[in-house]
């Protein structure tokens, strides 16, 4: 077993309530970790992100599978490194849109805005995202305590608690019992929760928001590894991608 994957449980159980979000067809799926146990750790839906909001009043940290804060021209500088740190699993970060891009009428009008401001053309997966990107960023714009709020990569987390290895597709039957498996780690008996989730969510989405929620408890305690460059942009949100 890996040194990560027994480390992972050296964490305070008296730590505050933390909470990973993904993004599912039907809207956002919550892993809210109250206290760093199985008992305390529960899986809810939100239609909205402000419907989150509601059920996050007393996290102290949120970590979602959602870019955050954009750049004006190029590519984040967070996202280049992610894809240098998976290696054979790079194709899994997105790269995302420029702020001029995310705000264009369609995906072909996005890819020309966005190489016109020096950045790749547009992905479908990346275009396919632009709507709950514009969601999460008005959101946040909009709310006071946005500042608990942080950008994680699931698939880069899932490698860092595995000795920075990637794990196999999580549309795999090998890679979700990898995953379940490391986090087995985190929360000894994680099956029960993953089998009582919501109705209809898919087993990926809430690996994924479970693994999010270990980030948000890392960033609380001061452990989580920062990607790209620390701080806030101009517009208030932060720069690097935490996991």
């Amino acid at each position: 077993m890996r040194t990560s994957l027994l480390s992972a449980r050296r964490m305070s159980p008296s730590s505050p309530t933390v909470a990973g979000i993904d993004r599912w067809r039907k809207g956002w799926i919550l892993a809210i970790d109250k206290d760093n146990t199985l008992d305390g750790l529960e899986l809810k839906v939100a239609p909205t992100i402000f419907d989150a909001f509601e059920l996050l009043t007393t996290a102290k940290a949120i970590a979602i599978d959602m870019p955050i804060g954009l750049v004006e021209r190029g590519t984040r500088a967070a996202e280049r490194e992610l894809r240098e740190r998976l290696g054979r699993a790079r194709s899994s970060v997105f790269i995302s849109p420029t702020r001029a891009a995310l705000e264009a009428a369609s995906h072909n009008d996005a890819t020309l805005i966005n190489r016109s401001l020096d950045g790749p053309g547009i992905s479908a997966q990346s275009w396919g995202l632009a709507k709950s990107i514009r969601e999460c960023r008005h959101a946040l714009t909009s709310h006071p305590e946005a500042n608990r709020w942080w950008e994680t990569h699931p698939e880069s987390a899932f490698a860092e608690l595995n000795g920075r290895e990637p794990m196999d597709s999580k549309k795999s039957a090998r890679g979700v019992m990898q995953r379940l498996s490391a986090l087995e780690i985190v929360w000894p008996g994680i099956g029960t929760v993953v089998s009582n989730a919501p109705p209809r969510v898919p087993v990926d989405d809430v690996l994924d928001a479970l693994i999010a929620a270990w980030s948000a408890r890392r960033i609380v305690d001061g452990t989580a590894v920062l990607v790209g460059p620390a701080g806030r942009d101009d517009e208030g949100f932060p720069n690097g991608v935490r996991i």
